[in-house]
């Protein structure tokens, strides 16, 4: 008898509290933007396969911010409201705004639909010359950046609006009248997301379930010492966070707004980035919460430090609550690596290592759990992933080992899970706190919290509505995304404004009370820095290509770009990062790994360099019998030997490339942008890309770089 097997996919849709607390219009435009590429097709296109089961997790914040897009009225969005002015009267932190925001979206699978977004993409990294970038563009060319931005994040299900389809069809020379029907058409489309999952649930298609509302970090909000149990050497903030009374409130408040929007009480909830502890799952089971899912690290760890397969593949029970715990290997492979796949294959192989955990089960109760981020990898996917979801939909229904679960249904069917005595505290990445807490720049903003709690521990003297208004801001600060972004770890073009929100929530909550806000409060938690942490060379390099490190010295003023995470998590990088210069005859590269690239690169294995500017070029190096070859590659994947290359692997892997093969450079020596990003792969697969959303963009001046960093 052929072995089954169950799989629960759960997809989280999030986003923080926006809100600016003075004005009351949201700061940044993420819940609308994946409102009307997302969220709603992220339904659709499950509703398509009726055998299909799923899990879908809708946090209280995002729900209260669709439901401020939808109520008409006013935009309440301060980002579509530069958006909505005259481009003529746009001020100069109107215009950096727009242009940071307009273009940090991916270029191969956004802006590539529009000719006229390639050219303002062009514009925005021309050259010095023509002058700083937020002078270069026109007023018609910002009106057609902002219609062209709000296209691109237009989802199947929009796209086929005739509105949509006639000012996408002009495809330029776009007018204030077509920005404003983008902006109505968007806003009426926003108000069907939760009729549709309203109507998918009660069909028992998909299980939804939520969050604590403001998705807190529960364990660090019981007891920010709980970092320390997941994790004995996090360095902990000098003032303690131990408000159990909070991590109830959020709990208590996410249930039941929830219960107000949907008309009726979830059985599960996914805890705020996985986090787990044991009094955060107690408060859980005592407000009745059936199930939660984490990731499966946290079982490892509960289990003694190693787990069998069969542990793996079943959920457990801690305090009368059922865990789940994810595969965060196929998670991954979602949430990473298959956008960069063909299609057909990226489904291959997701079934095949279904296959592969079915037939090493133990009997039909073991479950695969993929649990990803319903909204982030979306952008990094051709035709927004939806493509991707369909046929991986269709071939888990049709397949004869994959039995498609809610995960209410796997219980009612199998039971509550095997009794666990004791539960490891830690979230869904690398089982412990310290995304969150422990670098110094997130223990700040934790001993900010700390202090807003202590000034607000007692609020009964207040009036009801100001008592109100101080719990709800304490609940938006304490939301896991600020603490996300502080300090090193992740990297976002918008991390000014989430320092911003952060410390308004406090700010506000001390006026509230009649008290001074502290003087920190009015400046950065953290340094402003770039979203790419990008150091340029400061000399001229001709390091010998060798693959090793051979000496101190070697790569002495060369430029680098160390790994950073972006919205989304990957659990298991490869590229560590890299370095990279440049003499008089070559442009230099040096790849390092988290492990060995000797390990990483086998007989196959290849890697692309990438440039974007100053013109599209690839250069793919392959690992073969012989050593490493250095080719060239065209659109249409015609390969040409570049025989002036070379390369080396072993515990780095080295390229220098001839500057004769960058047009500038070939034709007048003169000093040129280089903007390049680089793809690790396998076979036809690529495996990863570095950095993962951005481009590294550089200055290539061998003649004048010593004139521009001579020092004493």
């Amino acid at each position: 008898m052929k072995r089954r097997i169950n799989v629960a996919f759960l997809w989280h849709m999030h986003q923080p509290p926006y809100e600016e607390p003075r004005s009351g219009l949201f700061l940044l435009p993420w819940t609308y933007l994946h409102g009307t590429k997302d969220y709603y097709d992220m339904g659709e296109v499950a509703g398509r396969h009726p055998k299909m089961r799923m899990n879908v997790n809708f946090t209280p914040s995002l729900l209260e911010g669709l439901a401020r897009y939808a109520e008409g009225g006013p935009v309440p969005d301060l980002t579509l409201q530069a958006m909505t002015k005259d481009p003529a009267l746009l001020t100069s932190a109107d215009r950096e705004f727009l242009l940071r925001t307009c273009f940090g979206v991916n270029q191969s699978t956004m802006i590539t639909r529009f000719p006229r977004y390639g050219e303002l993409f062009d514009l925005m990294h021309g050259t010095p010359i023509e002058g700083p970038a937020i002078d270069r563009f026109t007023p018609r060319d910002f009106l057609d950046l902002t219609v062209l931005y709000l296209l691109v994040w237009c989802g199947p299900t929009l796209q086929q609006d005739p509105r949509i389809q006639e000012i996408a069809a002009r495809g330029s020379d776009f007018t204030a009248a077509d920005r404003g029907t983008l902006l109505a058409v968007g806003r009426e489309f926003l108000g069907r997301i939760v009729p549709l999952y309203r109507d998918l649930w009660a069909s028992g298609q998909i299980e939804m379930s939520t969050t604590p509302f403001n998705h807190p970090i529960l364990p660090l909000l019981c007891t920010t010492h709980a970092a320390v149990e997941a994790d004995p050497s996090t360095r902990l903030p000098w003032a303690r966070v131990e408000a159990p009374e909070e991590a109830e409130r959020q709990v208590d408040e996410g249930l039941t707004y929830f219960e107000r929007t949907f008309g009726r009480r979830p059985a599960g909830m996914w805890p705020a980035e996985g986090a787990v502890s044991e009094p955060a799952v107690r408060i859980l089971g005592s407000r009745g919460v059936r199930w939660i899912c984490t990731d499966e690290e946290i079982l490892r760890r509960s289990l003694g430090g190693s787990m069998t397969l069969a542990e793996r593949m079943r959920p457990h029970r801690f305090a009368g609550v059922s865990i789940f715990f994810r595969d965060h290997f196929l998670s991954d492979q979602i949430g990473f690596v298959y956008s960069r796949w063909p299609r057909e294959k990226a489904v291959k192989a997701f079934m095949q290592e279904l296959r592969h955990r079915a037939e090493a089960s133990e009997d039909d109760r073991s479950i695969v759990v993929v649990a990803l981020d319903g909204e982030n990898a979306w952008e990094h996917y051709p035709d927004g992933g939806y493509p991707f979801l369909d046929a991986l939909y269709d071939a888990v229904s049709r397949s004869d080992f994959a039995v498609p679960v809610t995960f209410s249904e796997y219980l009612d069917r199998h039971g509550p899970g095997e009794p666990m005595d004791m539960l490891a505290t830690g979230s869904w990445i690398d089982g412990n706190l310290n995304t969150w807490i422990g670098d110094p720049v997130k223990n700040r903003a934790w001993s900010f919290l700390a202090e807003a709690l202590e000034v607000a521990r007692d609020v009964s003297a207040l009036a009801p509505e100001k008592r109100d208004l101080v719990r709800r801001l304490l609940m938006r600060a304490e939301a896991s995304d600020w603490f996300w972004w502080f300090g090193a770890g992740h990297s976002s073009i918008h991390e000014r404004e989430f320092d911003y929100l952060f410390r308004q929530n406090l700010q506000m909550i001390y006026q509230e009370l009649g008290l001074t806000a502290p003087e920190h409060l009015g400046r950065p938690v953290a340094p402003d820095h770039s979203p790419v942490p990008v150091v340029p060379p400061t000399a001229r390099i001709s390091p010998a290509i060798t693959g090793y490190r051979d000496s101190y010295y070697k790569w002495v003023g060369a430029g680098s770009c160390a790994f950073q995470q972006g919205s989304i998590h990957r659990l298991q990088p490869l590229v560590a990062g890299v370095r990279f210069g440049f003499d008089d005859r070559c442009f230099y590269l040096r790849v390092d790994g988290f492990k060995s690239m000797a390990e990483l690169m086998n007989l196959g294995d290849w890697l692309t360099i990438d440039v974007s500017r100053p013109d599209p070029l690839t250069f793919l190096v392959r690992r073969e019998n012989g050593g490493l070859t250095v080719e060239t590659r065209d659109k249409d994947g015609t390969t040409t030997a570049l025989p002036e290359a070379r390369a080396a692997v072993g515990e780095v892997l080295e390229v220098s490339l001839p500057l004769g093969v960058f047009r500038p450079w070939r034709e007048s020596r003169a000093a040129f942008a280089i903007e390049f990003h680089l793809v690790l792969g396998s076979a036809e697969l690529s495996d990863e890309r570095f950095p993962w959303d951005a481009v590294i963009d550089v200055t290539c001046d061998p003649m004048g770089i010593e004139r521009s960093n001579w020092f004493v």
